[in-house]
C-alpha cells in the first residue's frame, strides 16, 4: 500500500487550484487531531467535575474480630501480639487499625484512648500503640526487672509448667532489647538454676540445652530415673525417724503398764480399817417373859 501511494504521488499531475494528495492527507490529520483534542478536553472536564473521595479506607464493623478485646487489666503485650496478627493477615491500613483498635478497647483502655485522641492532634496507629505500651505495658525499670528475674525460684506448690510460664513472663521485660539467642540462653539457665529439685536442675543445666522444652524433658527424665532407682529405698534420715518413733511408742506403753502396776500394788498394800463385831440385837417379840 505504501509503494502504491508513493508511485501515485510521483505520477500525480499537479493541477493549479485543485488540492493535491499531500494537502488532502495533511487536512485529514489536522481534522482528526482537532477531534481528539476536543474529546480529550471533554473527558478531562468530566473527570474534574466528577467528585473524588480522598478519605482513607475505614474499618467495617462486621469484620471486627469478636474474640479480641482489652480493658486495661490484662496483659497488654498479649493483646498487642494478637492484634498485630489480625492486622497482618487482613492487611489493614493505618486508618482501619485505628477503627478496629477503638472498637476492641473497653474500660480504662478506652478512656485513655478517648483522652489521647480528643486533644486535637491526629495520632497515627503507631503513635497510639506506643502510648498504650507506655501506659499499660511494662512499668518497671529494665534493671529492676533483671533483678527480679535473677532472684526468682520455683515455689514448693508450683509445677514445672507454672515455673516455666513465670520464667518466660519475667524474661519479657528484663530482656526487651536483647538478641533472641542470648535471651533464650538466659531463660533456659534460669529455669534450671531455679528448680526446686536441685539435682535435676543441675543435671539439666550442665547439658546446656538451647530450648526450654528440652530442659523440661531432661528434668522430668532425671526425676523419673531417681524415683525408679531410689524409690524403694528408705533414706537414712527417714530410717532414724522410724526407729525413734518406734522406741518412743514402746517407752510410752511401758510407762503406762508400770503406772498401772504401781496403782494396783498401792491398792493391795494399803491397810484396811478393822470393822467392829456387832452383837445381835434383841428384838421384842411382843409377849411378856412371864406369859410364855
Amino acid at each position: 500500500m505504501l509503494f502504491t501511494e508513493t508511485r501515485y504521488q510521483q505520477h500525480q499531475e499537479i493541477v493549479p487550484g485543485e488540492p493535491t494528495y499531500q494537502s488532502t492527507q495533511r487536512q485529514e490529520r489536522i481534522r482528526l487531531g482537532a477531534t481528539y483534542t476536543v474529546d480529550t478536553d471533554r473527558a478531562r472536564d468530566q473527570s474534574r467535575s466528577r467528585p473524588y473521595d480522598y478519605s482513607p479506607k475505614r474499618g467495617m464493623p462486621r469484620h471486627q474480630p469478636k474474640n479480641l478485646g482489652y480493658d486495661g487489666s490484662t496483659n497488654w503485650l498479649s493483646f498487642k501480639q494478637k492484634f498485630e496478627s489480625y492486622r497482618a493477615v487482613n492487611r489493614w491500613s493505618d486508618s482501619e487499625c485505628r477503627d478496629y483498635l477503638n472498637w476492641c478497647l473497653e474500660g480504662k483502655a478506652l478512656d485513655y484512648f478517648t483522652i489521647e485522641t480528643s486533644m486535637g492532634e491526629w495520632l497515627s496507629y503507631t503513635d497510639i500503640i506506643l502510648k498504650k505500651e507506655r501506659r499499660f505495658g511494662t512499668k518497671e525499670l529494665p534493671e529492676l526487672s533483671k533483678v527480679t528475674f535473677h532472684q526468682a525460684i520455683q515455689g514448693q506448690q508450683e509445677s514445672l509448667e507454672e515455673w516455666t510460664d513465670r520464667v518466660l513472663t519475667l524474661a519479657t521485660p528484663a530482656f526487651r532489647n536483647i538478641p533472641e539467642q542470648y535471651k533464650r540462653e538466659e531463660i533456659v539457665s534460669k529455669f534450671c538454676q531455679g528448680c526446686m529439685d536441685n539435682e535435676a536442675g543441675k543435671h539439666a543445666c550442665l547439658q546446656r540445652h538451647k530450648s526450654i522444652q528440652e530442659a523440661i524433658d531432661l528434668v522430668r527424665h532425671h526425676q523419673y530415673i531417681t524415683h525408679a532407682v531410689e524409690g524403694n529405698k528408705v533414706p537414712r534420715g527417714r530410717a532414724v525417724n522410724l526407729v525413734n518413733s518406734s522406741n518412743e511408742d514402746k517407752m510410752a506403753a511401758f510407762e503406762k503398764m508400770l503406772n498401772s502396776l504401781s496403782s494396783q500394788i498401792e491398792k493391795l498394800t494399803k491397810p484396811t480399817p478393822l470393822r467392829e463385831k456387832s452383837s445381835p440385837k434383841k428384838t421384842f417379840s411382843g409377849t411378856c417373859f412371864f406369859c410364855r
